[in-house]
C-alpha cells in the first residue's frame, strides 16, 4: 500500500468534493454541511490526484446534564430547555451549526425531541485525543 499525503482541500476542490459525497454509498452525507461556515475538507492524494476526501465541521456537544436531586419533573424540563437556548446562542456566536446532545433518560430525550432535537439512528463513534 502506499503512502497517501494528506492536505487541506481548497476552493478548486469543491465540485469534485460535492460530487464525491454524493456518489459515496451509505456515507450519510448532508448536504447542508457545505454551506456551514465552520466547513473543513482534508484530502487525501498520491500521484495520479486526489483520493478522497473528508469534509469536518466543528459541533457543539452537549454533555451530561446536571439535575438538582428532587428537582420536579417541570422544573427539570424547563431547565434543560432553557440551558439548550443559552447553548444555541453561543453556537451562534462560534457559526456553529448543529448541537449534539448524547443521552439515554427516555424523559430527557422526550423533551429534547419536543424542542428541535432528532433523534439519530445510526452508530456514533468516538476518538479520544
Amino acid at each position: 500500500m502506499r503512502q497517501l499525503k494528506l492536505r487541506f482541500a481548497g476552493p478548486e476542490d469543491a465540485k469534485e468534493v460535492a460530487d464525491w459525497l454524493l456518489a459515496t454509498p451509505d456515507n450519510l452525507f448532508d448536504d447542508a454541511l457545505l454551506k456551514y461556515p465552520t466547513l473543513r475538507v482534508i484530502s487525501a492524494y498520491n500521484g495520479d490526484g486526489n483520493v478522497a476526501h473528508l469534509p469536518a465541521q466543528q459541533v457543539l456537544m452537549l454533555e451530561s446534564l446536571a439535575v438538582r436531586p428532587g428537582t420536579p419533573p417541570l422544573d427539570a424540563a424547563q431547565a434543560f430547555r432553557d440551558l439548550v437556548k443559552g447553548m444555541e446562542l453561543l453556537a451562534s456566536q462560534l457559526g456553529i451549526k448543529e448541537l449534539y446532545f448524547v443521552c439515554k433518560d427516555p424523559n430527557v430525550l422526550s423533551v429534547a425531541q419536543h424542542h428541535g432535537f432528532e433523534r439519530i439512528e445510526f452508530p456514533v463513534v468516538r476518538l479520544r485525543l
